[in-house]
């Protein structure tokens, strides 16, 4: 009896997880069409193939591109068929030969896509005809035909949601055609979508509900049907509207083909009986524009339409067409569109204030700060070409930029902060950092903040150091003028018992006078090094960071150094360890003549593996270091 019950409760499981189990598979034309088809590289090239392999719960996801259908594709199955990229790029053309979709399945989700040219003018659906049950969303359905629903038809039961529906027609053409751009027969639901330039030759030019349906919150505009037959919406029986916006249609903005319809909150211009609304206006709805070819139908301020709706449940969790909270102001707005009033833009510069760092200043928008996430850390140490103690601790330096850009996100200034924490050598050492590259023209910088006094630095007027190539910048010439040394231990703050300095920082600006973005000024792989002991062309740079132009070469591939200016190999030994390190956070760094290897027990690997193992090595985690070699602050 119990192996019984143990055989159906494994069954029951496989089962439920089965029933729940999904998988995501993909669409692309430069997919190779290996099936299953569950990666980029191995996509089916057709939709039609990847819904063919799908069951319940799967995701298709498909890659931008024009699929032409020969053919309809029928989605019976609680699948999601979604584009990577949205409906602009990615197009379903129905070649003007077929219907492009038949949904009819209460879990199919079609989403993100330019529905067109859908042809089928013998019955329902050009672009899309909904069975029973099924979502359509986030689409652009335009220039399809159909005799009944030229854009899209729904027959039972269906969503169509957050879409815009332009330039469709009905038509069999022999006289007959419901609905240009939707069809509604024995119910469905339309909601935030914008309806325009559709046309249907007999009943409903932008909607027409025959037995039973409803429309809440969609603008039904400019488009046409015969006299007395409805150019913007046609309602016959069971028709419920709410929150809609009908108008500037080319003929009558609604007719009634029954006497079971009724209007809530919408702006109509019509004469609907008394019985037959709740709340509903006829006002101008002072759309933004209404040029033909430039229509936007979202609100201005003042607005009739605004807080003039009904909210609906579903509201809560369906943004308005714009991707806006649907409900603001507590009360749901007409039409497709919540109006969101303009933003305060103080220095009119085109960044709201709430989005301005700088809101009363139209030179500056933005700070951009590197590292995002607070101060990183640089270690040196300056016996190269000799690893000499290698504890990187002869100079522990914090830093962090701050570019400030303009509302076109150009660069107008860097503020650079430097926080020297300890240095545990004798030597006098200076430390600098130079541009990556020459996108920035050094006439267009001025420096300003550096602590130069030894003498043995050339500065230009604007203050970068002359003979350079790149943009360089000095910012002291000699630790022991930047901290002083407390009279007793090596250097400044490497020995625990030595008295404690509180760490100095140096802020550096640099002001721009040209136009350039971040990305040419690339401050994220500013070149940092350290000058060894007053002699100018002496530097350590981070491993295979390129020397200054005053750097001297002569000593690569002496002693412990391994560099190779042919293969842009520089500051590494043999075995990979550097001379200097960049940690994206506060470095914990060694005491005094101690080797790194022994207070971060990963370093080596991680030097060793050219940074591919313990990525994360410095950080405090179990196994990582040994506490009793690392410097303290008292």
């Amino acid at each position: 009896m119990k192996k019984r019950k143990l055989i159906l409760i494994t069954i029951a499981l496989f089962l439920t997880a089965s029933l729940f189990a999904s998988t995501t598979r993909y669409v692309s034309p430069s997919g190779s069409n290996t099936f299953p088809f569950t990666t980029l590289a191995t996509a089916s090239t057709t939709i039609y193939s990847a819904v063919a392999a799908s069951v319940n719960g799967d995701i298709i996801m498909v890659d931008d591109g024009t699929y032409l259908f020969s053919t309809t594709v029928t989605i019976n199955k609680g699948i999601t068929l979604k584009s990577i990229n949205g409906s602009s790029a990615a197009i379903i053309d129905g070649t003007n030969s077929v219907k492009c979709f038949l949904i009819n399945n209460s879990n199919a989700v079609v989403e993100g896509f330019t529905i067109q040219n859908g042809y089928f003018p013998a019955g329902y659906g050009g672009g899309v005809n909904i069975v029973n049950g099924g979502l359509v969303k986030f689409c652009t359905i335009k220039n399809n035909q159909a005799r009944d629903g030229g854009g899209v038809a729904i027959d039972n039961s269906g969503y169509l949601e957050n879409c815009y529906v332009i330039n469709n027609i009905a038509s069999n053409g022999s006289g007959s055609g419901y609905g240009g751009g939707v069809r509604l027969l024995n119910g469905g639901e339309i909601r935030n979508c914008v309806i325009t330039g559709n046309t249907s030759v007999l009943y409903g030019g932008g909607v027409n509900i025959w037995n039973a349906g409803k429309v809440k919150n969609c603008v039904i505009a400019k488009n046409t049907a015969p006299a007395g037959k409805g150019a913007g919406i046609r309602t016959r029986n069971n028709s419920y509207i709410y929150n809609c916006i009908i108008y500037y249609n080319n003929g009558d903005n609604w007719v009634p083909g029954g006497s079971s319809y009724h209007f809530y909150n919408s702006n109509v211009n019509a004469s609907i009986p008394a019985g037959n609304k709740t709340s509903t206006i006829n006002s101008v709805p002072m759309f933004v524009n209404l040029t033909a070819g430039s229509e936007d139908y979202r609100l201005q301020a003042g607005s009739p339409a605004i807080d003039a709706g009904v909210n609906i449940g579903w509201m809560t969790s369906v943004p308005d067409l714009d991707g806006n909270t649907r409900i603001v102001n507590g009360i749901v707005d007409m039409g497709a569109y919540e109006y969101v009033s303009a933003p305060t833009d103080t220095d009119g510069d085109g960044v709201a204030d709430i989005n301005d760092d700088y809101p009363t200043d139209p030179l500056r928008a933005f700070d951009n700060f590197f590292p995002s996430g607070g101060f990183g850390t640089l270690g040196f140490e300056d016996l190269w070409p000799s690893k000499g103690d290698y504890d990187f601790n002869d100079l522990v330096v914090d830093y962090r930029f701050k570019t400030v850009t303009n509302a076109s996100n150009n660069v107008v200034e860097i503020y650079a902060t430097f926080k020297v924490k300890a240095f545990g050598a004798g030597y006098r050492n200076g430390f600098g950092f130079q541009f990556p590259n020459t996108n920035v023209a050094a006439a267009d910088l001025t420096v300003s903040g550096y602590d130069l006094q030894e003498g043995y630095i050339s500065l230009a007027a604007n203050g970068l150091e002359q003979g350079q190539t790149k943009p360089t910048i000095i910012v002291y010439d000699n630790s022991f003028n930047i901290m002083q040394h407390p009279g007793s231990g090596t250097g400044v703050n490497t020995e625990q018992w030595a008295p404690y300095v509180t760490p100095q920082s140096l802020h550096i600006y640099i002001a721009f006078s040209g136009t350039y973005t971040m990305a040419q000024v690339d401050i994220e792989n500013f070149n940092p090094f350290l000058v060894i002991n007053k002699f100018r062309n002496d530097e350590v740079h981070l491993p295979d960071y390129v020397p200054t132009d005053l750097a001297n070469t002569w000593q690569f591939g002496y002693a412990d150094d391994d560099s190779d200016p042919s293969s842009n190999r520089y500051y590494k030994t043999s075995t990979n360890l550097p001379w200097a390190i960049n940690i994206p956070e506060s470095f914990d760094y060694p005491t005094e003549r101690t080797v790194i290897t022994s207070a971060h027990l990963k370093f080596a690997q991680w030097a060793e593996s050219d940074g591919v193992l313990f990525p994360n090595w410095y950080q405090d985690l179990p196994g990582y270091r040994n506490s009793a070699n690392i410097y303290h602050h008292p």
